[in-house]
């Protein structure tokens, strides 16, 4: 039988020198997107939102406060977020920092951090595609899926925030989970890694709990082989549980009984889990069976479950129950990553081709790499296949969960064009030839993304690049400090772009801030100045052509919001910016006092 790895004259040993140059040549093509950062443009409104966090923090901010003071909200400027991402771009600044400068070393700091993920991503990915026994050219296929994929948008230079951390911390995981020899330092890994994932977002809580069930699954199968390290993981489950629960931000307080980030219930969870994964471990070897293991698995599970629910029953509820209709209509249905699958079908028919079109080829190979694998291979491939299918399901939910399941997509999408090429290899010809470069062509999300343009979208255009260009910001941060009122999408701009304070962003633990800041827009122009004046607000920044404004002035003709876009300004509203033009400009106006 004809080897399956590439194996060319002279080359490195088994065609690794295959894989490592589609790894360096897609972080080459990266790299010179740094002089975007160095430029000032962040690929995301969260990314400004982390940078400012960061610089809070080295500016003596504690570490457990990760409220965003300038944020002039009734909540306080509320956030939620995890401060493990920051202390690593922070250590990149606070070194680079003395060489050169503030600015330069904050740039070259947010622009390396996500290169440096990228490259732990490809090497975590090529380990998971060894231990799955991909061949070299399905591991080198897998990686350039991927890396042409939706979810290296994630590793784009300047995306701070914390969703290519998370993924990179799955694949570790997952690493560790498929180590070859069932070692205790795999299962101490896979401890370390979901509890970081947890503790960093909860968008990591499907990928936390496939991981864990991936463990107990091998368990089920593997029995008493996998008896030590059940044991171990289970004991440094609850170590790490405990170490993130207090370390990390909000730190061990009442602020922890939440559902939104990593709080008291998923603690007790880990805690449970934990201790029963342990008993599992240890007594488990008198379960001589698969089907009595599986028994046990399910008490154990169905146990930790009850527990997490005991103790945060709300956590079962919708998250933005408590949204007002105007804001979830003006607002949070136009959230890019938050937008289930019935509204991108609606809206945004190309990305759905896309995103689904890579997915479902993806799927079907995966299902044939599980449908001929060895019984040796089967158990850990139908462990990728859970954590593919838990993705798709996150993804049709919210189109974010793409950052995952295009990851998992690339695997079985190398494994079939890996098998196609070493079938060319053996017996060479035409018809294997074609059938594999139709597979590369097929299975390739740059196909995809082709066909995605020929189904248009269907929302209306808009200036939002124009809206948050650095340069527009510029003449608003030589302000002495104010108080301003300003769209929704804007309000982390000019938090990192400027000194002033703002009284909305967009994030969902400030609801009374984004109820009380959508209700000035949609305000007919009397109210407006009134709710303006109750807020102590000084000025107002409007951009229109910001797809938010463009959606006020369509749902609510009378409001503020439609009067500016048509150029239509109160006269309690004064130009304080020296500029004439309004289509797609950042403007600042001056609130009047009467």
């Amino acid at each position: 039988m004809a080897s399956s790895h590439i194996r060319p004259a002279g080359g490195l040993i088994d065609g690794k020198w295959a894989v490592w140059a589609v790894a360096a040549a897609f972080l080459l093509m990266l790299l010179p997107r740094i002089t975007d950062v160095f430029a000032g443009w962040m690929p995301d409104a969260d990314d400004l939102m982390r940078l400012q966090q960061i610089r809070d923090m080295i500016d003596g901010q504690s570490w457990f406060d990760v409220d965003q003071a300038r944020l002039l909200t009734p909540e306080g400027g509320e956030m939620h977020w995890s401060r493990l991402p920051d202390l690593f771009i922070a250590g990149l600044i606070l070194v680079l920092r003395p060489f050169l400068g503030q600015t330069a070393a904050e740039s070259l700091a947010i622009g390396v951090w996500p290169l440096i993920l990228l490259a732990a991503a490809f090497t975590f990915l090529t380990q998971i595609m060894q231990r799955l026994q991909l061949n070299r050219a399905g591991q080198a296929f897998g990686l350039i899926f991927f890396a042409t994929s939706a979810a290296v948008f994630n590793f784009w230079p300047g995306r701070i925030d914390h969703h290519g951390f998370v993924v990179v911390l799955t694949l570790a995981g997952f690493t560790a989970v498929l180590s070859p020899t069932l070692s205790n330092r795999s299962g101490i890994v896979l401890a370390l890694c979901v509890t970081a994932m947890l503790s960093i977002a909860l968008e990591s809580l499907p990928y936390v709990g496939g991981l864990i069930a991936i463990m107990g699954l091998f368990w089920i199968v593997r029995g008493h082989r996998e008896g030590v390290r059940l044991g171990v993981f289970g004991f440094a489950l609850i170590v790490f549980a405990c170490l993130f629960y207090v370390l990390d931000a909000p730190g061990g307080s009442s602020a922890r009984f939440t559902c939104d980030a990593y709080g008291t219930s998923h603690w007790a969870g880990f805690l449970v889990g934990g201790g029963l994964f342990m008993l599992l471990g240890v007594f488990g070897g008198v379960l001589g069976t698969w089907w009595t293991r599986l028994i046990a698995g399910a008490i154990a599970g169905a146990l930790t479950l009850a527990v997490i629910i005991a103790v945060n029953p709300a956590c079962l509820a919708d998250p933005y129950a408590t949204v007002s209709d105007s804001v979830r209509l003006s607002w949070l249905n136009m959230v890019g990553e938050a937008k289930p699958l019935s509204i991108l079908i609606a809206e945004e028919p190309g990305r759905v081709v896309w995103v689904f079109g890579f997915l479902a080829v993806a799927s079907l190979a995966t299902t044939m790499m599980i449908v001929t694998s060895s019984e040796d291979q089967r158990t850990a491939r139908i462990g990728l296949a859970l954590l593919f299918a838990l993705s798709i399901v996150t993804t049709i939910w919210q189109i974010r969960g793409q950052s995952f399941s295009h990851v998992f997509a690339a695997i079985g999408a190398g494994w079939m064009v890996g098998m196609l090429f070493a079938r060319w290899r053996a017996k060479g010809g035409a018809q294997p030839l074609l059938g594999l470069i139709f597979a590369v062509l097929i299975l390739s999300p740059i196909t995809w993304e082709n066909i995605s343009a020929q189904f248009p979208s269907r929302l209306a255009p808009a200036k939002n690049v124009e809206c948050i260009t650095p340069s527009a910001y510029s003449s608003i941060r030589k302000e002495p400090l104010l108080r301003i009122q300003a769209p929704i999408y804007l309000g982390p701009q000019i938090l990192a772009r400027t000194p002033h304070s703002v009284f909305a962003g967009p994030y969902h633990r400030n609801i009374q801030g984004l109820e009380r800041s959508n209700e000035v827009l949609i305000a007919p122009a009397d109210h407006a100045h009134e709710k303006l004046l109750d807020l102590k607000a000084t000025h107002l920044v409007f951009c229109k052509g910001l797809r938010e404004t463009t959606r006020y002035g369509e749902m609510w003709p009378g409001g503020l919001a439609a009067h500016l876009n048509r150029d239509d300004i109160p006269d309690w509203l004064e130009p304080a910016d020296g500029l004439t033009e309004t289509d797609g400009v950042v403007r600042l106006y001056r609130i009047k006092p009467e």
